[in-house]
């Protein structure tokens, strides 16, 4: 057995566990545990490629392991959660799922498309040669991120009890007056209530996952400007974006009444990945 192997295989591993600790916290009333699970299982994938390059170890026992790993966590644990989510935003969230009526039962089986669309995703990329300098369809672990960031807007950004939702004006203005939301968090809060944007986003995420247009692959193979400027422009973006989180606490620019982004910025950047690179697949002369 090759010793060093078991080192970035270990990481795999360790991006399993989080994965399968994550689904867990889903059913415990623990979805922002769920989204840190995510988090931390997208360093763990970021470093067992880097550590198997570095120590020379790439075979295809850790691609199949790595493959299998990121079906669970970044494959089946977000189905999971929008499961969950629609499950929350109908009120059945505590409601044992075969007690909930038939057509509550199908709408919340609408995430968990995100699990089988994920996994579909995995296998194609794993047979498919064309997606060595791009991604054919959303990345698992970007839509993954996206989704992980509905609790930590929730929780970290809003700071509401999100199990319980309410249209109830009185209730909704009371959480206003006492959480002091911008009308921007209280568009958050509507949109994080609501079954149909849950619906939506698990059924547009599916599609994207296997769309056949090319997305943006962050592997620089040198750091010259020409080879990678639509990567360095994207990357530019993102800073901008992530300066907007800060300007609005500024005090000579609070008189702008900005929107505070916070955590909202996530699902922000992950959408303008994914809208950058189909007006690149859109303006670029196709080879």
């Amino acid at each position: 057995m090759n010793w060093k192997a078991a080192i970035p295989n270990s990481f795999t591993l360790g991006n399993l566990l989080c994965g399968c600790l994550g689904i867990i916290a889903c059913f415990e009333e623990s979805m922002l545990t769920a989204s840190i699970f995510i988090a931390i299982a997208g360093i763990l994938d970021f470093f067992d490629g880097f550590v198997a390059r570095a120590l020379g170890v790439n075979g295809e026992l850790g691609k199949q392991l790595d493959s299998l790993a990121d079906a669970v966590t970044f494959g089946v644990l977000p189905g999971i959660m929008m499961f969950q989510w629609i499950s929350i935003s109908l009120g059945d969230y505590f409601i044992p799922f075969f007690e909930r009526d038939i057509s509550n039962q199908l709408l919340a089986g609408v995430g968990l498309l995100v699990a089988l669309f994920s996994v579909l995703r995995l296998a194609i990329f794993n047979i498919d040669t064309k997606q060595s300098d791009v991604f054919i369809g959303v990345p698992t672990p970007a839509n993954a991120v996206f989704i992980a960031s509905f609790p930590l807007i929730m929780q970290w950004q809003l700071n509401v009890n999100y199990y319980s939702p309410t249209t109830d004006p009185e209730i909704l203005s009371y959480i206003v007056r006492m959480n002091f939301l911008t009308p921007y968090e209280f568009s958050l809060l509507q949109l994080l209530w609501s079954p149909a944007f849950h619906i939506s986003v698990s059924l547009i995420s599916a599609g994207l996952l296997v769309a056949p247009f090319p997305l943006l692959n962050f592997k620089f193979k040198n750091f010259s400007f020409s080879d990678n400027k639509h990567r360095y422009i994207f990357l530019a973006l993102v800073i901008v974006c992530i300066a907007l989180v800060f300007l609005p606490y500024v005090p000579f620019l609070r008189a702008l009444r900005l929107p505070f982004l916070d955590y909202s910025v996530i699902p922000i950047i992950i959408l303008l990945y994914i809208v950058y690179s189909f007006i690149l697949f859109i303006i670029k002369p196709r080879k």
